[in-house]
């Protein structure tokens, strides 16, 4: 087991993989953490791409976007595909899901992967919304939170990113999927919708509608990059 870093977070957050740390309902009316969680417990591997995103790969390695130095944190990070990959850079990371089993198979990918992890990473059970770390993050990623959660909840996911990040710090957003699904969630989700939640906290510096993408995902991702006011 690899050895993590507990830097800003509240000793009761630590508790990775504890059946104590389901997460709470968050909105009375939908069951989404119910249904990732029922996903992840099924190994589900409908959206997994075996490993980082091709859109993060290209924003840092072809664009070379430098990111704020400091801690960063990976929301929704699922089998931590993109959470190893990161920490792989040199940045300190926490990576959260709100769903035990993504946990669970994100320590797994750890434990296989510790050589090429030269940050430091932390794993939680948490939700975004309820999320208190006792230090804020310069930098934050995510891929496919926004079409994951109830569109009802959007104006809080903006509202926790604000809460979560600091001055001048950096929201990386890569949406998905564009294009509308026969059955939610995820749900379609679109950049105006994006922007509508997060204007008030974020200005926007930089938008890549023709992201790199596995084959098959053409046209359905979009790249985003916010700094925080």
């Amino acid at each position: 087991m690899m050895a993590v870093s507990v830097e800003g977070i509240p000793p009761s957050s630590t508790k990775s993989i504890s059946p104590n740390m389901a997460p709470k309902k968050i909105h009375p009316e939908n069951n989404h953490n119910h249904e990732w969680k029922m996903y992840w417990a099924a190994a589900g591997t409908e959206h997994d791409q075996n490993g980082p995103s091709e859109a993060l790969r290209e924003l840092l390695e072809d664009h070379r976007w430098l990111l704020p130095r400091g801690r960063c944190l990976v929301a929704g990070c699922g089998r931590g595909y993109d959470a190893l990959y990161l920490a792989s850079r040199g940045l300190t990371c926490v990576a959260i899901d709100c769903c035990e089993p993504a946990i669970a198979q994100a320590q797994k990918l750890l434990d296989t992967n510790t050589e090429t992890v030269s940050g430091k990473l932390t794993l939680v059970v948490q939700d975004i919304f309820t999320f208190k770390p006792t230090l804020r993050f310069t930098v934050a990623y995510e891929y496919g939170l926004f079409s994951a959660i109830h569109p009802s909840q959007r104006q809080q996911w903006a509202e926790a990113y604000a809460r979560l990040i600091v001055p001048q710090g950096s929201l990386i957003v890569l949406l998905c999927p564009l294009t509308r699904r026969s059955q939610a969630p995820p749900y379609q989700v679109t950049m105006a919708e994006c922007e509508s939640v997060l204007k008030r906290y974020f200005v926007l510096v930089r938008v890549d509608s023709n992201c790199r993408c596995v084959e098959g995902q053409e046209g359905n991702e979009l790249m985003s990059v916010w700094k925080r006011l």
